[in-house]
């Protein structure tokens, strides 16, 4: 026996219902995503999944019962769209960043207020599915895939047409604004459409380096410090038990095992980078307490371990784990202590 939409739509409505509390909030979720920019995926759909499952505890393939009459006639399973995987090459004043489909790494790009920015970005669709519409605009770190996406203040390109499997190039012409202060940044985002659903998400971001003031050993401390604070909470209400920080190069960063997960996140390999680590137990949580139950079923680890650019302190990668970094800070440059004093020093 066939089901129609209605029936459909009311045993959807029936099975979230039935489900059980969320363990982590849509606000959880965003803040992680916001938080670890860096290492964001083009899955189709993924973000609407994810607050789909947090609110509702459905899974992301809902199994129907069809009765009739009493009698079980079958199951129908819901999947959720498969959308294209975009890959593109984001070129800015000639600087070219890759941004694989599968590693979904940021670039990062430092501006100065008031330049004149020309933009090439190659997009390319895989096949066999065709896009219906894509849309290149500046965002605040903010995206939502919609059909005009109103979040992006200026849209550079793109609209409602249709873009076939291959390789797109469009140039676009934008200057930072003249207010945009020293630490702050914004980001390059694309939103596309399929016959069957949208995504949207950043990819690259522009951020205004620190003023000379701004980078001295004690105000850097202070800000590393706040930085990790303030990415994490703690699961048992402790203090963390250690803050350590070492300024190195990017290059040196990237033989560390775990720290970075991609590549072109950075100028070239001589640039100044800040490497975190945090000792304790924490969870990507924002807004002061922790719920209950949220460290055992969410991503909680004893370890955090941050990258930040060393010029306008982005956070480049952010994770948690059970176990230290393999190698220790020492290795890459002096230690700063910052759980002591934003002026301790002190050796890992």
């Amino acid at each position: 026996m066939p089901i129609d939409e209605p029936e459909l739509r009311s045993r959807l409505a029936q099975a979230a219902a039935l489900s059980s509390p969320p363990r982590v909030t849509t606000e959880d979720v965003a803040a992680r995503v916001r938080r670890i920019r860096r290492r964001r995926h083009w899955r189709a759909g993924a973000l609407a999944a994810i607050s789909v499952a947090a609110v509702a505890g459905v899974a992301s393939a809902v199994a129907i019962p069809l009765h009739q009459g009493g009698t079980r006639q079958g199951t129908m399973t819901v999947p959720p769209p498969a959308g294209p995987r975009l890959s593109y090459t984001v070129t800015v004043n000639g600087q070219a960043r890759a941004i694989p489909a599968r590693t979904g790494a940021l670039p990062l790009f430092t501006v100065t207020p008031g330049e004149r920015l020309t933009l090439a970005v190659r997009v390319t669709v895989p096949r066999p599915q065709a896009l219906t519409g894509l849309w290149l605009g500046i965002t605040a770190g903010t995206e939502t895939a919609a059909k005009v996406p109103a979040y992006m203040k200026p849209i550079l390109a793109g609209g409602s047409r249709s873009l076939q499997p291959g390789t797109q190039r469009f140039v676009l012409h934008w200057t930072v604004p003249a207010g945009l202060r020293p630490g702050a940044s914004c980001e390059l985002s694309a939103d596309f459409a399929w016959s069957e659903g949208a995504s949207a998400g950043a990819i690259a971001e522009f951020a205004v380096p620190l003023r000379s003031k701004a980078t001295a050993p004690a105000a850097v401390a202070r800000r590393l410090r706040a930085l990790a604070l303030h990415a994490v909470s703690s699961c048992d209400g402790a203090r963390p038990a250690s803050i350590h920080a070492v300024r190195t190069t990017f290059g040196k960063a990237m033989t560390v095992p775990d720290v970075v997960d991609g590549i072109n996140l950075a100028d070239s390999a001589a640039d100044p980078v800040y490497l975190v680590l945090m000792k304790g137990y924490f969870i990507f949580h924002e807004g002061g307490g922790v719920p209950p139950g949220v460290c055992a079923h969410g991503p909680s680890g004893h370890y955090y371990s941050a990258l930040f650019d060393g010029a306008t302190f982005v956070t480049l990668e952010a994770s948690l784990g059970d176990h230290p970094l393999p190698v220790p800070l020492r290795t890459l440059g002096p230690v700063l202590n910052l759980g002591r004093s934003v002026r301790g020093r002190g050796k890992r």
